[in-house]
């Protein structure tokens, strides 16, 4: 685990030096990530002008939801996005070799050790905006709330990892097939709590691709309190879908045939 720990630590370093020499783009960054939340900010102030509540959400728990969809998805753009972006076509076109070849954790090193760490400035932001929110609601979290909360966060994290990573892993198969588009719809989707969706559609953002435990359930634990039942089906999840993908990327990879495949 230290190792990991260590791995991380060194990539990480590493793509900040080189994000640092162009300081340029940290200022673009933080500007397009400042316009993307003042348009949600915005958009919640002209829905609850209009009412005062939205499938039971108040503007502040909107607010609180918003926040932290932002701070999410920020980690995930800063520590994620940069190694799966192209993983399908590293599969396809050989390049995974490099990482098969290294002497540690494949997935790990294929999915994870790539980063672009002036993107947690939208992480920054998403706690300003959760901040506002509480502000809002008069509402100071517990201890519990709060330490429910960041593992609902890390929990989110790990599902997109693994969302991820499971459907890129189907190049192993399917050469050809790309379903990013169809992650990203989803993840969009993030924005909203689930309960404002349809049977149906709340029950595969809950079990099918859980957006549920991305951002809803830690926005509802942050404002409401922290329940034992939601913890504890977020740790399920969070683990089944590690654990899916694991064996799917070790199954993949004992197809990988290097660059001939």
């Amino acid at each position: 685990m230290m190792r990991v720990v260590r791995l991380l630590g060194t990539a990480f370093s590493l793509s900040l030096r080189r994000a640092l020499a162009h300081r340029a783009n940290l200022l673009f960054d933080a500007l397009l990530a400042l316009v993307e939340l003042a348009a949600s900010v915005a958009t919640i102030g002209i829905v609850f002008h209009r009412t005062g509540l939205l499938a039971g959400w108040s503007a502040g728990q909107m607010l609180v939801l918003t926040g932290t969809y932002a701070l999410v998805t920020g980690l995930r753009a800063a520590f994620l996005d940069p190694s799966l972006a192209d993983l399908s076509q590293q599969i396809r076109d050989g390049r995974l070799d490099t990482y098969l070849l290294r002497p540690a954790n494949t997935v790990f090193l294929a999915t994870s050790t790539r980063h672009a760490p002036l993107a947690l400035v939208q992480s920054v932001l998403g706690i300003g905006v959760i901040v506002l929110g509480l502000r809002q609601l008069a509402v100071v979290p517990s201890a519990p709330a709060i330490a429910g909360w960041a593992l609902l966060a890390l929990i989110g994290l790990l599902i997109a990892w693994a969302t991820s990573v499971g459907l890129a892993s189907l190049a192993f198969w399917a050469p050809r097939l790309s379903l990013g588009v169809l992650h990203g719809a989803a993840w969009e989707l993030g924005r909203y709590p689930v309960d404002i969706y349809g049977t149906w559609l709340r029950r595969l953002l809950t079990f099918a691709f859980p957006v549920a435990a991305i951002t809803t359930w830690p926005a509802a634990t942050l404002t409401r309190g922290a329940e034992l039942s939601t913890l504890l089906l977020a740790v399920a999840l969070g683990a089944a879908f590690t654990a899916a993908t694991t064996l799917l990327w070790q199954l993949g990879v004992r197809r990988y045939t290097g660059a001939t495949s």
